[in-house]
């Protein structure tokens, strides 16, 4: 990333040489002294480069919730050597990758120099097709030597958000210029490990307990445990005699859900944020004539009637009228006493036990919402209740399943080919026990 320097220290010889060979009474010692009287350059006397240390080595740092980590250099200048300190373009290196893509638009730092106040500093990704190995760059600001000091420090944060496309150890040699040519060198590194996803990255998974309040449990990202201890959304939700999400709700309280009390009126509860949801918005009545409910990702709305019919509702849209008007999706649903989404469509559960996966179609038909059903398998009646998630322990989907004496598994994603959606569940790992206190889990 630095043009080859040519060095300058034969001046300097030369100069010496000539004094030799020119008499006194030319003038000569005396006449070249008045060049040379100035101080001489670090790099004009080739004196050698003083040193760049990390403090405490390289940094490792997690791709995710964790948040910005700070490593400082240590610059130490050799004697004569002055100011300032040039800005520099550091070029970081990895392992060879075949598509690097450009991660490092991802990353954020700040650099603090000498102890001051924190300012952006940005990385950039160079165009991976130029073949020289670099992979990212940081643009280190200039700094100047304070008085009567030989020493400058740089407080360099690294914030990487999950989701990176790099992960590994990055490396740069720090070349630090004055206007004479470089003055200290040493090495930077950074270790980019995978850390806890942001919260809205993480999934949350709701129960009902038989008095009627609602519990909320967020996945912790990690592998062990899965779930988070739980949390009070409210009371008084045993008014509903059906629950459903309209796709995923998340840790940081994005996500929509819908509810349908004894009368038959369904009401909207959209995402509040800070608050698991926003106050109640009324959707409508004659919800009753539908024997389940089930929502999907994208907020669509399915509903099967007591003839087996189901209905497609598209959504989401605005707060006071979230559904447009429905579309007959097919009959012969009553076969399932089940259906509960999963990655972005659902899956049914038949009498015998056995499980059956639609995908999204393609959505240009609205009347055709998913592709034909495959079989997942049976033994699903193990299970007194299943509810569809999101990220649960590092897979993008998740199922939740309750066994008969109160334990409960996820189960992850198989995928069958390069589309997300071409998955089914599988290797359940465990995720708590105690939940036949719940009379739903949604």
């Amino acid at each position: 990333m630095r043009p080859t320097r040519p060095t300058r220290t034969f001046l300097v010889a030369a100069g010496v040489l000539l004094a030799a060979l020119i008499p006194p009474a030319a003038g000569g010692a005396q006449a070249l002294a008045s060049p040379l009287a100035p101080p001489v350059s670090v790099a004009d006397a080739a004196v050698e480069p003083g040193t760049i240390v990390q403090e405490g080595g390289p940094l490792r740092v997690p791709a995710g919730e964790e948040g910005p980590l700070t490593t400082r250099l240590t610059v130490t200048l050799p004697p004569g050597a002055t100011g300032p300190l040039l800005p520099e373009r550091l070029a970081f290196r990895g392992p060879d990758r075949e598509e690097p893509g450009r991660p490092g638009l991802l990353f954020t730092s700040t650099c603090a120099v000498n102890g001051g106040p924190s300012k952006p500093c940005a990385w950039d990704s160079p165009d991976p097709e130029a073949g020289d190995g670099v992979w990212l760059v940081l643009d280190l600001p200039g700094a100047e030597v304070p008085a009567g000091s030989s020493t400058v420090t740089y407080d360099i944060t690294l914030d990487v958000p999950s989701g990176s496309e790099w992960l590994g150890t990055l490396s740069a040699t720090v070349e630090l210029d004055t206007a004479a040519g470089v003055v200290a060198r040493g090495d930077l590194s950074f270790q980019l490990v995978t850390g806890t996803p942001e919260a809205y990255r993480r999934a949350s998974l709701h129960a009902r307990d038989r008095d009627g309040v609602l519990w909320q449990y967020d996945a912790t990202g990690r592998n062990e445990p899965l779930l988070k201890a739980r949390k009070r959304v409210g009371g008084g939700w045993n008014v509903y005699t059906a629950l459903t999400k309209l796709g995923t709700t998340t840790a940081s309280g994005f996500g929509d859900m819908v509810a349908r009390d004894r009368d038959g009126v369904l009401w909207y509860y959209r995402g509040g944020g800070v608050k698991p949801f926003a106050p109640r918005v009324r959707v409508g009545g004659g919800w009753n004539v539908y024997t389940g409910l089930t929502g999907l990702p994208g907020g669509d709305l399915v509903a099967r009637d007591r003839d087996g019919v189901l209905w497609r509702y598209p959504g989401p849209g605005a707060p006071q009228r979230p559904f447009g008007p429905r579309v007959r999706v097919g009959g012969g649903w009553n076969v399932y006493t089940s259906a509960v989404a999963f990655g972005d469509g659902l899956v049914a559960r038949t009498a015998d036990g056995r499980q059956w996966r639609y995908e999204k179609a393609d959505g240009r038909n609205p009347a055709v919402p998913f592709e034909p059903r495959r079989p997942v398998g049976g033994g699903w009646n193990a299970f007194t209740a299943l509810a569809g998630t999101g990220l649960v322990g590092g897979h993008d989907t998740s199922l939740a399943a309750r066994t008969k004496d109160g334990r409960l598994l996820m189960y992850g994603v198989l995928r069958w080919g390069e589309r997300d959606e071409n998955s089914e569940p599988y290797h359940p790992r465990p995720a708590g026990h105690g939940w036949n206190i719940y009379d739903l889990i949604v």
